[in-house]
């Protein structure tokens, strides 16, 4: 029998006991380079935009969006035989700002890693470069604007960037201070029958010494406050100097409004100090995103209660999370993903599951 390794005397045959190592190896190295391979288009696709026709037509789409399936969908079927999902954790071991992370902001991610989850969940429910368009409420600054950051990764992955880029709604902290008429703009050029994403949250930075509040900028040798229209807030919350008359001007109108509406939701923010400056800028931190997400709810809802509204826009899909800014020598952002949901005419639901729960497994 050849298929044996041993002769009819019960001597081994080396020749063939060679023959068949060398066939295993070589199976088994080509299995690890398609795989390799494979990994490595599929990540390319997943930021890289695949052209379009010259023709935005609505009614050529449907023959461009299954040919990109068609690309993509072998890919991560393969992908997916071989790398099985598992969970990814920002490594604490010997760095303070991961130990901050994990204890002020759990289950935070790297945005590499959150973005390739958005995009895959994005993808499947049709969003793609000619029916879709995203804002941004996040704040001003531009360390949130890098060309490594989330709102920048799916602006490249899901929009047309020949044409079109982000459109901005936050204002200082991420509050969408454009209101119900940038709001309205920024529907006003959705593509007919398209779709809506909106980026929501606060940011705060965490130093390389695990010192919440504060990062290293490029060129600067003292760490700054990040965010900083939230840390001035706060400083002039807990002031016992700060006098009501002068919170009221026309040259600095968003910073009176974070101040005076983020002391009501604060209350005795003194007794927090008492645990440590770290939990009151995390607890500053968490009800900045809750200033944002009312504000810009309750712009959502005037404008999609309008008639006509759902016959335009098929689905808006809202991510809500908290950006954690570094210094420029430590590495890329992570993102706090706590929201993420879909608004169609027949209501909302939410998604949060399906983009992010084998990562939190």
């Amino acid at each position: 029998d050849h298929d044996h390794y041993l002769s009819p005397s019960g001597a081994v045959t080396m020749s063939k006991i060679s023959n068949r190592r060398r066939s295993r190896m070589f199976n088994r190295h080509k299995i690890i380079w398609l795989v390799i391979a494979a990994l490595c288009l599929h990540v390319s696709l997943s930021y890289v935009v695949i052209p379009r026709h010259k023709s935005s037509k609505l009614e050529s789409q449907p023959e461009s969006i299954a040919r990109e399936a068609r690309v993509i969908a072998p890919i991560s079927i393969l992908t997916s035989l071989f790398l099985p999902q598992v969970s990814v954790a920002v490594e604490t071991k010997g760095t303070a700002f991961g130990v901050a992370l994990n204890k002020y902001f759990p289950g935070a991610l790297p945005t590499s890693v959150i973005g390739r989850r958005i995009v895959e969940v994005l993808r499947n429910r049709n969003y793609n470069p000619r029916n879709s368009v995203i804002a941004s409420s996040l704040c001003v600054d531009e360390i949130n604007d890098s060309h490594t950051s989330l709102i920048l990764q799916l602006e490249n992955a899901l929009v047309d960037t020949k044409n079109i880029g982000i459109f901005h709604l936050g204002g200082l902290g991420g509050l969408p201070f454009v209101g119900v008429t940038g709001f309205g703009a920024f529907v006003q050029h959705c593509p007919d029958h398209g779709k809506l994403l909106v980026v929501f949250g606060p940011h705060v930075g965490i130093s390389e010494s695990g010192t919440l509040g504060k990062i290293k900028r490029i060129g600067m040798e003292a760490e700054t406050a990040s965010c900083g229209a939230a840390m001035a807030a706060y400083r002039a919350i807990t002031s016992r100097t700060t006098k009501k008359s002068n919170l009221k001007s026309d040259l600095d109108f968003q910073q009176e409004y974070i101040i005076e509406n983020l002391e009501k939701k604060l209350k005795k923010l003194a007794d927090e100090e008492q645990t440590g400056d770290d939990n009151s800028i995390a607890l500053v931190t968490g009800k900045m995103y809750d200033l944002i997400l009312e504000m810009l709810k309750d712009e959502i809802d005037a404008i999609t209660s309008k008639s006509g509204f759902w016959e335009k826009v098929t689905e808006i899909t809202l991510l809500g999370g908290i950006i954690i800014n570094r210094s420029a020598s430590g590495g890329e952002d992570c993102f706090q993903a706590l929201s993420m949901k879909t608004l169609t005419a027949t209501g909302e639901s939410s998604i949060y599951d399906e983009a992010f729960g084998a990562l939190s497994k």
